[in-house]
């Protein structure tokens, strides 16, 4: 994995409060190629993803490395570039696609992230995407 995937990949799971994008190995490993894609997506529309990807490598660069939490958020928050409109719209846009897999450019056009299925919204709300299941043909009829 390169830095700028894995600093995407960190600043990801800051953003949207789901750490185990990182912490768990097993997810870090499924995710990696999520993570290429959105980062290919959001950096062709967004050139202020090069902001935030900066002030969060400033922010993660310290020794010894600062935990992935609520502090290190608050940190982000208080930088410089967060204080850009486009920088916060990008931020959002971040959250929008590891949630939804879309996002939203800044002319209000929605797009597509590719990965429906892998949204962080289904493992929430402890359902399966729309239209989607990984269950056998009628798992439906038995209770949990």
């Amino acid at each position: 994995m390169d830095s700028q995937t894995a600093a995407f990949m960190e600043l990801s799971a800051l953003l949207t409060g789901v750490y185990r994008i990182v912490n768990d190995p097993e997810d870090k490993q499924l995710n990696q190629s999520t993570a290429d894609e959105y980062l290919r997506r959001l950096k062709g529309e967004f050139p202020a993803l090069q902001k935030l990807l900066g002030a969060y490598e400033g922010l993660a660069a310290t020794v010894p490395k600062p935990a992935i939490d609520d502090q290190l958020l608050s940190s982000l928050k208080a930088t410089a570039e967060f204080a850009d409109p486009e920088v916060v719209f990008v931020a959002k846009q971040i959250v929008n696609v590891w949630y939804f897999s879309q996002f939203n450019t800044a002319s209000g056009a929605t797009v597509d992230g590719g990965f429906y299925e892998r949204g962080l919204v289904w493992s929430i709300i402890k359902a399966h995407p729309i239209g989607y299941s990984d269950q056998p043909f009628g798992y439906w009829t038995t209770k949990p």
